[in-house]
């Protein structure tokens, strides 16, 4: 299901700036039922693209001297975040797994990533987290040091992230082909509209704000119309 987006480079008017012809026009697909559920099924195939990304970038940086080593645990741990919003409860969309089922082989591993995002990476209650009050002495005379905190982490083990790996991949084609039929429908149903008009009022808004107005507390709707873009000012010196 996960498809590598391109920003596109839009005018006004929908069309796609672009040197090569024959240029091409992007219209909002009608509002409907599948309309809905085909945003619903691909907000979770974005969802499991970024997991499966993050995990990717993980196993490559196995192996002494990567630039990732260092960024592994935190890639995992995002890796977890994003495979179980789509699953874990949410007041927008039902579950992932009301749309697909999880193979058995893979349902051991589905469990388990599910309880290290409830244990570990979400709430710090499991022992994969723990931090120890440690006094430091002088090795010849004993004095005091100091006292410090030390904690120690631990992440899903190499064997377990490749599983890991194996769940989001299998989750992702069986999502694709519960998306497949329902895009093929709308495929068939913006053919028989008028496209005249539905060019006419142009491609799905994207807003912009400034980002002092930045705001997390949002929700969206079943059916997007608009998305604001939050941009920063930057000084022409790089200051």
């Amino acid at each position: 299901m996960a498809v590598d987006a391109e920003i596109l480079d839009l005018r006004d008017d929908g069309s796609v700036n672009s040197a090569e012809q024959p240029t091409f026009r992007v219209v909002t697909v009608p509002d409907s039922a599948d309309a809905r559920l085909f945003v619903e099924l691909s907000s979770y195939g974005a969802d499991l693209a970024e997991a499966r990304h993050a995990l990717d970038l993980a196993i490559k940086s196995r192996g002494e001297g990567s630039p990732l080593e260092d960024a592994a645990a935190y890639l995992i741990a995002f890796a977890v975040v994003a495979y179980c919003r789509t699953y874990f409860p949410s007041n927008i969309r039902k579950p992932l797994t009301d749309h697909i089922d999880i193979p058995d082989e893979l349902s051991d591993i589905h469990r388990l990533v599910g309880a290290f995002r409830n244990t570990t990476i979400a709430h710090s209650q499991s022992k994969l987290a723990t931090t120890f009050p440690v006094g430091v002495v002088d090795a010849e005379t004993l004095r005091v040091r100091d006292v410090t905190a030390a904690t120690v982490l631990q992440t899903l083990p190499p064997p377990l992230v490749d599983r890991f790996h194996k769940l989001v991949a299998a989750a992702d084609d069986l999502l694709y082909e519960a998306t497949e039929q329902i895009r093929q429908r709308l495929i068939q149903r913006l053919k028989g509209s008028d496209m005249e008009t539905m060019v006419g009022q142009g491609a799905p808004l994207i807003a912009d704000a400034m980002d002092a107005d930045f705001n997390p507390r949002t929700r969206r709707g079943p059916f997007p119309t608009s998305h604001t873009m939050y941009w920063s000012a930057t000084s022409l010196s790089g200051d």
